[in-house]
């Protein structure tokens, strides 16, 4: 057999198959997964030997259409997992027709990155997932799109950055667009403000951290950036705050998606509301207590994830790592399942001495009523020990600093020793990514 139809008529079929999936009821897009959860498992267990003890034990038989039940009884894969085992989780028979075996690597933010395989036509799935984003909240793909974004060292630097002639692939975009510009997160908050001020800028797309400090930078000097309708967040958690900030100095919306490089797009922001729809046509997403239950509406829990397309490397309940929070359904009639916050990663969380979890916000302008605070960042290096971490415009007054502390204790649910440090700036990761907090706390699955 021939490898997938990368053809333009294939993937508008694909958007096609996706705007009607998307209005079925809940029980019916549940029933698809499930049928292509059997034919996956099914598909791991006669191409994975690894897979074949694992599901064996619980009780798990190929063929058999799978049940709710049968589902939890499959032990859920760490991510230490994924990454001890390696391409010990490939399949020695990808079907022809999936395509070519591709490698996905996770960006290594949190951590060590994860490596994992799919195929061509999941990354085609991946894709179409991609512009129904786009789709949803009716960008006019006439405009230019503008990005802010990593790159590699010495690519897309200012005062000029780069320029591509359209948004995308064809296999994304299979139509006319407008151009690109692109420049890198290394250039300065000013230097950002001035090449946007010099390129059409209606679609901005950034991580959230990043359009804070633009966001900031503009009000507190008075600059300008008309004309932005949309600002597209990608990589990281974005606070409420942050919108209402976007919404006052931009006059433009936030529209997000939660994604991981080596899963793809998990869900993407609904058109009408905040919250999030998961990707259901593509992936299974289970939300689970400590006790790896499932969470109702209202619970937040650990996110897990089954690639239910990719026959190269079979990711069964797939421990990302991060945390959210479940929806009710939604309001716009779509049958997708809903979350309502992304929380971050394990590694976001605050651990307190009797083991509750809390996911602080600190606010994205807080701050900045007690002192001049250009950025901050908090680390968790003990139950009982709490680092601030903060660029400063000039040195505080002890008033200031008193102050200071007492806001961050009123932030946290335990009287932390706090201990406040002071820099020239505060690094982002390796993949451009930013963290508000880090801890160092290890505290496990509950």
């Amino acid at each position: 057999m021939s490898g997938p139809n990368i053809s333009i008529e294939a993937v508008l079929e694909m958007q096609n198959q996706l705007a009607d999936s998307q209005w079925l009821e809940a029980a019916e897009l549940r029933a698809q997964q499930f049928e292509k959860a059997t034919a996956l498992v099914e598909h791991a267990w006669r191409t994975v030997p690894w897979y074949r003890e694992r599901l064996a034990i619980a009780g798990i038989r190929p063929g058999v259409p799978l049940t709710e039940a049968d589902w939890l009884r499959i032990p859920i894969l760490s991510r230490r997992e994924v990454q001890a085992l390696g391409f010990s989780l490939k399949s020695d028979d990808v079907p022809p027709s999936h395509g070519e075996v591709v490698e996905n690597r996770s960006s290594g933010s949190t951590g060590t990155p994860v490596r994992a395989l799919g195929t061509v036509y999941d990354a085609l799935w991946f894709k179409a997932i991609e512009l129904r984003f786009h789709l949803w909240h009716d960008r006019d793909f006439e405009k230019p799109l503008t990005t802010i974004r990593k790159r590699r060292w010495h690519t897309a630097a200012w005062p000029e950055g780069e320029t591509y002639e359209r948004w995308g692939d064809m296999a994304t975009f299979p139509f006319p667009t407008g151009p690109r510009y692109a420049l890198n997160t290394s250039a300065s908050t000013a230097e950002q403000l001035d090449w946007l001020q010099r390129r059409p800028h209606h679609y901005l797309m950034s991580y959230p951290s990043n359009v804070r400090a633009l966001a900031l930078h503009c009000r507190e000097t008075g600059a300008a950036l008309a004309g932005m309708a949309q600002i597209i967040t990608v990589g990281e958690v974005v606070p409420n705050e942050l919108r209402e900030l976007c919404r006052e100095v931009f006059g433009a919306v936030i529209t997000d998606g939660y994604s991981a490089m080596e899963v793809g797009q998990l869900a993407l922001q609904c058109p009408e509301h905040e919250h999030y729809h998961v990707q259901s046509e593509r992936l299974l997403v289970e939300v689970v207590d400590d006790d790896g239950q499932p969470c109702g509406p209202g619970q937040i829990g650990r996110v897990l994830v089954t690639p239910l397309l990719n026959y190269a490397m079979p990711l069964l309940r797939y421990a990302l790592g991060d945390y959210a929070e479940v929806g009710a359904l939604c309001e716009c009639g779509r049958g997708l399942p809903v979350l309502t916050r992304i929380l971050g990663r394990q590694r976001n969380t605050l651990i307190t001495p009797d083991g509750g979890r809390y996911w602080p916000s600190f606010g994205t302008t807080t701050f900045l009523k007690v002192a001049p605070i250009v950025q901050h960042q908090f680390v968790q290096h003990s139950v009982e020990r709490l680092e601030g971490r903060f660029v400063v415009k000039r040195p505080l007054t002890e008033p200031e600093l008193v102050e200071l502390r007492e806001l961050i204790l009123s932030a946290v649910p335990y009287p932390f020793e706090i201990e406040l440090s002071f820099h020239d700036s505060l690094e982002r990761s390796a993949s451009g990514k930013w963290e508000d907090f880090i801890s160092h706390v290890d505290a496990g699955p509950r």
